[in-house]
Parts: structure tokens; C-alpha cells; sequence
């Protein structure tokens, strides 16, 4: 039929030119974005699953930047150590000088003046070890003790916990009321049974029983190894261990032929160790190394252990991070990857669908211009 008013090939034509129209828009705009996913309406599902990843990714790089972070704080607490065990080490050599018969009264006395300096030193360290504006090395690197928790991972719960210790002259000592309370005491025919309530603020640190030190890791309910170390001890005063509950330490007192009641005075053979200074070393800043040299040569060598220990722990814990940043920028890459797959275009594919659609929509246009010529026919028939 020969019409004017209804040009259905006009109409069709020009349809098809505003979906070709479509089609090219969404085609430019992923080619000047990047991404295939511009709108939840380019693709919702792949959308929310690269969301997801997005905050993955950004999760890992923030924790690979919190690691890098930790590792320069613990490299910091390292490197104030290992001034503290040069310091030690030049004190001991002190009194092992001093020690000598050879010297007079007046050498003693100017070795003692180096050797309390040598200690004060040790305190001046430990107070000015910080690391943005958080001291290491006096037992408050994490505000209420000095344990530091570094967030390494991208979800809940992916942390490290460091305890940077306590490296003050004073902070060895008979056992702290803080840390340990005492619940009684069990009376045994000739023995004296202490019950030491090990309570969660020294987990992680050591009990000091005569010469016996065990490391307390927790909430324990197979604590074999804490009783074989106690029967094994040379120190004539501890005769009988035993272990009672998840808590719980018993330990004989100094005069095991008695029976008692347990008061904080008496713990005196019981100590809790706080930080690698085993030994109190507050007197040598000011009274010095003493007349007992073998006493200050135990303490000092206790003292070096103690920090030695200690950076054996900052080593492995550097260590672990490096492996963490690793570990970290592999699964962020691995990551990124995935999410590219998902809501990145690929450009071979969308400038083939751009060359299309532009070779379409220069054909449709002349065919509307075509379509419209049509009608012109009409005419013919009116003249």
C-alpha cells in the first residue's frame, strides 16, 4: 500500500539507528573508562563480586603498608638492643676487671664510676627508644603492657601480637601482685605447698621458680612439661611440684619442712620474670657493681641472656613480616587480577564493536535517507 502519513520503513530504520546509537555510547564509554562495568546495569552480579574484591585489594595493600610499618618499629626496639647488650657486655668486662686482686681500692672505685654510668645509660635508652611517639623498650609499647598488635591482613582477626618487653634496669624482682596472686596453700606431712594463681596478664612471659623458668603460653591443661622441669631442678629448696587446674602452679617454698598459709612475703624464691632483665639491676646506676663480683657477674649474665632472648624475638617476628608483605602483595596482585577479568574492557573486543556499530550507523542513515526518498514517489501519482 502507497501511503504518506505511516513511512513504516522510515520508522524501522530510524529504530534501529537509535539502538545502534545505544549500543555505540556504551561501546565509547568502556573504551575511554577502561572498564566493561560503567553502571549495575552493564552487569549486577559481576558488579558486586568485583566490588567485593575491590575492598579485598585495598585491605592487603593496607596491611602490606602495616607491615612494612611494623618491621621499622621492631628494627627500631632491635637496634636499641643491641646497644643494650653492648652496654652490658662492656659492664660485665668491668667487673671481671674489677674482680681482679691486682687492683687497688682507688681502680675499683674508678671502674665503679664507669660501670654506674654504663647503667644509667641502660634506663636512658629504654626511656628514649620511640617510635612515633610510642616508647619501646619500657613495657608500655602497647599502652597497658607491652604487648604491640599489628594488623597484617585484609579481614578480622589477621593480626600479629609482639611483646616488646620491658628492658628497665628494675624490671626483674621478686613476684609482682599484679601479675601473680596467691589462693591458699596445701598443707603435705614436712611440705610446704605454694598455689600460685597464674593469671592472663603475664601470658606469654616466664615464672621464675629457684632456677627453674617456664614460659607461660596460656590456658594450658597438659602442663607435663612444667612439672618435669620443676622435679628436675637442682635447687634443693623446690621439693615438690605439682599442677592443678588450667592455672594453676604449685610450688614448695624455701622450707620445705613447714606448713603455712601463703602471703606475698614469702614468695621471695618465686619471681615473675617481666622482661629480659631476669635480675633487679636498678642498684648498679647508683651504689654500682658491689663487693660481690661473682653475685654482679651472675646478674649481668643473667641480664644478657635475658636480652639476647628478646632479639632473638624481634629477628623471627622481622622475619615473619617480611614474609607477611610477600605473602600479602602476591594475594593482592592475584586479586586484582580476578577483579580485572570481571569490570575491565578488552579493548581488541570493544574497538571491533565500536568499527561495527559506526559502519552501521553510517548504512542506516542512508537508508532512512533512502526510506524518506520513498514517499517521494507519491507525487507521480497526483501530477
Amino acid at each position: 500500500m502507497t501511503v504518506i502519513n505511516s513511512n513504516s520503513a522510515a520508522m524501522l530504520t530510524a529504530n534501529s539507528i537509535n539502538q545502534n546509537d545505544r549500543a555505540m555510547t556504551s561501546t565509547m564509554e568502556r573504551l575511554s573508562t577502561g572498564k566493561r562495568i560503567n553502571s549495575a546495569a552493564d552487569d549486577a552480579a559481576g558488579l558486586a563480586i568485583a566490588t567485593k574484591m575491590t575492598s579485598q585489594i585495598r585491605g592487603l595493600d593496607q596491611a602490606g603498608r602495616n607491615a612494612n610499618n611494623a618491621t621499622s618499629m621492631v628494627q627500631l626496639a632491635d637496634g636499641a638492643a643491641e646497644q643494650v647488650s653492648n652496654i652490658l657486655q662492656r659492664m660485665r668486662e668491668i667487673v671481671v676487671q674489677a674482680a681482679d686482686g691486682s687492683n687497688s681500692a682507688s681502680d675499683v672505685a674508678v671502674l665503679n664510676v664507669e660501670f654506674k654510668e654504663a647503667a644509667s645509660e641502660v634506663d636512658r635508652i629504654v626511656d628514649s627508644t620511640e617510635f612515633n611517639g610510642k616508647k619501646l623498650l619500657d613495657g608500655s609499647a602497647g599502652g597497658a603492657n607491652s604487648s604491640v598488635t599489628f594488623q597484617i591482613g585484609a579481614n578480622a582477626s589477621q593480626t600479629l601480637t609482639v611483646d616488646f618487653s620491658d628492658f628497665n634496669l628494675n624490671a626483674g624482682g621478686t613476684a609482682n601482685a599484679a601479675a601473680v596472686s596467691t589462693a591458699g596453700s596445701t598443707s603435705v606431712p614436712g611440705v610446704l605447698t605454694y598455689t600460685l594463681d597464674v593469671t592472663s596478664q603475664i601470658e606469654g612471659e616466664a615464672i621464675k621458680l629457684g632456677d627453674v623458668s617456664y614460659e607461660v603460653t596460656g590456658s594450658e591443661t597438659d602442663n607435663t612439661d612444667l612439672v618435669a622441669a620443676l622435679n628436675a631442678s637442682s635447687d634443693s629448696s623446690l621439693s615438690q611440684f605439682t599442677f592443678s587446674g588450667t592455672t594453676t602452679v604449685i610450688a614448695t617454698a624455701d622450707t620445705p619442712a613447714t606448713t603455712g598459709t601463703v602471703t606475698a612475703s614469702t614468695l621471695d624464691n618465686i619471681r615473675v620474670v617481666t622482661g629480659p632483665m631476669e635480675v633487679n639491676l636498678v642498684s648498679f646506676s647508683t651504689t654500682g657493681m658491689g663487693s660481690d663480683f661473682d653475685a654482679a657477674l651472675n646478674n649481668i649474665d643473667n641480664a644478657i641472656s635475658g636480652v639476647a632472648t628478646q632479639r632473638a624475638t624481634f629477628g623471627a617476628t622481622m622475619n615473619r613480616l617480611e614474609y607477611a608483605v610477600d605473602n600479602l602483595a602476591s594475594a593482592s596482585l592475584a586479586t586484582a587480577t580476578a577483579r580485572g577479568r570481571i569490570e575491565d574492557a578488552n579493548y581488541a573486543t570493544e574497538t571491533t564493536a565500536l568499527a561495527r556499530s559506526q559502519i552501521i550507523a553510517q548504512a542506516g542513515t542512508a537508508m532512512l535517507a533512502q526510506a524518506n526518498q520513498k514517499s517521494q514517489s507519491v507525487l507521480s501519482l497526483l501530477q
